[in-house]
């Protein structure tokens, strides 16, 4: 019993020793948890980044938009405004005639008073004088009478028209001036007010067009975070698969340095065990008594496919890949007790060297640590060593074997 508590503390010895490695595990652990967060948090700060230019896309496209639309209105107010100059022109070319036609007309009024005024003044003389009467009453006839003073009543009426006439084209020309003036005002009223209206949508377009170079700037100043915040994220990948295969490395290094603190372990275990008087001794596989073994009962095999032979070097069986050797089993079983397995060693008849009812194989202790179960061409067989062939073929057993 002293015995086995001594290889207990050899075997505690050398778990110390492994935990050595733990440290620089879990400091490359932390390193790479710390890289993925920090990743993580990039990867938001580039979704609100893009999230933020997609907002200012918009806007700047609505912007656009509306810029256009007031390009489109300040042309049409421009054409409109160029319009009413030209009315406004033509306007004033018509109150210059009517203005010319309506002195004419003053002219030729004034003309006929002045006329008409001489032949009032020459008949006033003249029927002072008894003119008109004796040229009246020296008619040659009573024809003649009516003829002269139907003359005299024709002048006076058609002085009378004249002056009508006259006074009507005057008021016609007054009427229309008038009118001209109206229309006149109307499109000066209409050109301040188009213009006035030109001046508010160009301060319109210019508060537009700067709001529009202003989200240009700022999206700008965005895709430039965004390629910032993708740069950063490259480079965060990249420590972070360094990292994962530093840390890789440190468990490899770790599982090798486990694998020999155990080995050690196992080494003075069994030094002790043998050095003690009920220590295990085998001298020779081939001396081992087959029949020693008749107390198990191999577990009945589902296998059906092809069975590993002395012929059969490599069989592909139920696990994976199968090869054989025969070394001698002495410090596997050493190992095996000092792990507190005391299931007796045998050679079954077909030559397969046994530990109790299991095949005893050789595996990587990475993915079978010894004492593992695993099903064999041969029968369920227990993982007892290891070997070079693990590094390469991780998955194959080496069935031990007398052969």
């Amino acid at each position: 019993m002293k015995k086995l508590k001594s290889m207990g503390v050899l075997l505690l010895a050398g778990v110390l020793a492994f935990s050595g490695t733990i440290p620089c595990l879990a400091a490359t652990a932390d390193e790479l948890n710390d890289a993925q967060e920090e990743k993580a948090a990039t990867e938001t700060q580039l979704q609100t980044a893009q999230d933020r230019i997609a907002a200012l896309e918009a806007q700047k496209g609505e912007s656009e938009a509306y810029l256009t639309e007031l390009n489109s209105q300040l042309t049409d107010l421009t054409s409109e405004i160029d319009a009413l100059q030209a009315q406004y022109v033509d306007k004033q070319h018509e109150l210059d005639t009517t203005a010319q036609e309506l002195a004419d007309a003053n002219v030729l009024e004034v003309q006929q008073r002045s006329d008409m005024a001489v032949r009032i003044q020459y008949m006033y003389e003249n029927s002072t004088n008894t003119g008109i009467l004796e040229s009246l009453f020296s008619a040659t006839s009573f024809s003649d009478f009516l003829d002269r003073a139907t003359n005299v009543s024709a002048l006076t009426s058609y002085d009378r028209e004249m002056l009508e006439q006259y006074g009507a084209v005057i008021q016609d020309i007054e009427d229309k001036q008038a009118e001209q003036k109206q229309e006149e005002a109307e499109i000066e009223n209409l050109l301040s007010q188009s213009a006035d209206k030109k001046e508010q949508l160009q301060v319109v377009y210019e508060s537009t067009a700067e709001e529009v170079n202003r989200v240009a700037e700022s999206l700008e100043g965005e895709q430039s975070t965004v390629a910032a915040l993708l740069a950063s994220i490259q480079q965060q990948e990249a420590n972070i698969q360094t990292l994962t295969e530093r840390n890789q490395l440190e468990q490899q290094a770790a599982q090798a340095a486990a694998q020999a603190a155990q080995s050690e372990a196992y080494t003075e275990s069994t030094a002790a065990y043998s050095a003690s008087d009920d220590s295990y001794t085998e001298t020779d596989d081939s001396a081992q008594n087959t029949s020693a073994g008749a107390s198990y009962e191999e577990p009945a095999s589902s296998w059906s496919g092809q069975v590993l032979t002395p012929s059969a070097g490599f069989v592909q069986g139920p696990s994976g890949g199968e090869t054989y050797y025969n070394l001698d089993m002495s410090g596997v079983v050493s190992i095996m007790r000092a792990m507190g397995n005391y299931d007796e060693y045998w050679v079954r008849s077909d030559g397969v060297k046994m530990l109790g009812p299991y095949v005893m194989c050789a595996a990587n202790l990475s993915l079978r640590p010894r004492g593992s179960l695993v099903q064999s061409s041969l029968g369920m067989a227990i993982v007892c060593d290891t070997g070079g062939f693990a590094s390469v073929h991780p998955d194959r057993l080496d069935i031990a074997v007398a052969w």
